[in-house]
């Protein structure tokens, strides 16, 4: 089944050949649609036509009905997926119908009472778990001073100098914001593709960002053991949940920067609540984002249906809750479903971390369960059974 945007790319080609290169699609998306409707409902029949929804809705003022029509044929489409045995196409339909369903909510959802801009609460670093627990359970991020210094061992291990001695022989997929976006684009960030390391970290000063590039699966073990576990993160359910499931092993991960280079504004998947600890180089700005705000910065996805990326700078879109300007040294912790857009200011190097406690718990068992696949739902499973056990787990169960 072709997505729309492969059928529109392809269109658009065609036009440009002929010389028509600003030819309007709005007249081939209905024909599209009107097509699809007279055809006999089927799963990819539904699927194709809740896709196509979708995709005019973006700026169509029934953009809730139409997204409303989507999600109904994508739910119907995958509960009759479901009956069959050995579906091809059953997870394609579960993302789409989660992607479908996020900027359904978000159409219909209504307007938080707005807030002024404020600077990200900060701790110092003698700070307990608790402490930082309390401010991911109320929503809001905050900042510990100095606690990026027990992540790692020793900091000169992770200049870039240090780094392309000890990952120089490595290739890693580098991001940019003119690459071609694809289903691992993140961000705003497509993939300019697998470069080596070592000639980037000498001179990381081309418009690429080495973004959440995960160390346990890719570093040498030498540098693994210049890591440290912070107290803040060492109640994460996720580090108890065994090697069988999704994300094992895949933090934390490794960020350097170009000067310029940014993350747009975006959410973290699966409800997972977020940590960056910036260890060398310059400043991270960030601006933060509440989750009720979400609805309200014209959501959209890029490629993968995990994907979704804002338009924040768009006349109308709310603004930012919080701001702040992140040192080496800082670290950095965003709530659960909070947009966030990060710029970097001169070189910098982070390393970061997705987790779940008590009071994400539930939003990401909710998230695993639309995933459907048998290693989310055992992952599911053990996380809230980790959850039942009590009062080990940091922050108060449910969101507050």
């Amino acid at each position: 089944m072709d997505l729309p945007e492969a059928v529109l790319a392809r269109w658009q080609r065609r036009q440009a050949r002929e010389g028509r290169i600003n030819a309007d699609t709005s007249e081939l998306c209905r024909s599209e649609i009107e097509k699809l409707r007279g055809q006999r409902p089927s799963i990819d029949r539904d699927a194709s036509l809740a896709l196509w929804l979708e995709h005019t809705s973006r700026n169509s003022s029934g953009r809730r009905d139409a997204l409303e029509e989507a999600a109904g044929l994508l739910t119907r489409a995958a509960a009759i997926a479901e009956r069959r045995d050995q579906y091809d196409g059953l997870d394609d339909l579960r993302r789409w119908r989660r992607r479908v369903c996020y900027l359904r909510d978000c159409a219909t959802a209504r307007a938080p009472k707005p807030a002024a801009t404020e600077a990200v609460p900060c701790l110092g670093a003698d700070a307990s778990a608790a402490a930082v627990a309390a401010f991911l359970a109320r929503g809001e991020p905050v900042l510990v001073e100095g606690g990026a210094d027990a992540c790692v061992k020793d900091g000169k291990a992770w200049t870039p100098a240090a780094l392309a001695a000890s990952l120089g022989a490595k290739s890693a997929p580098l991001k940019a914001a003119d690459a071609p976006f694809s289903e691992e684009s993140w961000a705003g960030l497509g993939t300019k593709g697998q470069l080596p390391l070592g000639a980037f970290l000498e001179r990381p000063d081309e418009g690429l960002y080495l973004h959440d590039w995960s160390l346990p699966r890719n570093a040498p073990e030498a540098l693994l053991e210049e890591l440290r576990t912070p107290r803040w993160l060492r109640g994460d359910l996720l580090r108890r949940c065994g090697d069988d499931v999704p994300y094992a092993g895949a933090w934390p991960s490794l960020f350097v920067g170009a000067p310029g280079t940014r993350s747009t504004c975006h959410v973290d998947s699966g409800s997972l609540h977020f940590a960056m600890a910036l260890v060398h180089g310059g400043a991270k700005k960030w601006r933060v984002w509440r989750r009720e705000d979400a609805a309200f910065l014209f959501p959209r996805f890029a490629v993968s249906a995990d994907d979704v990326l804002f338009d924040a700078a768009r006349a109308g879109a709310a603004q930012p809750r919080w701001v702040v300007c992140q040192k080496p040294g800082d670290l950095v912790f965003v709530p659960s479903d909070c947009p966030h857009a990060v710029d970097n200011d001169g070189i910098t190097v982070g390393l970061a971390t997705n987790f779940v406690d008590g009071s994400n718990v539930d939003a990401v068992a909710a998230s695993l369960a639309d995933v459907g696949d048998a290693a989310s739902l055992r992952l599911r499973q053990r996380l809230l059974a980790l959850a039942d056990e009590g009062d080990d787990v940091p922050a108060k169960r449910a969101r507050v």
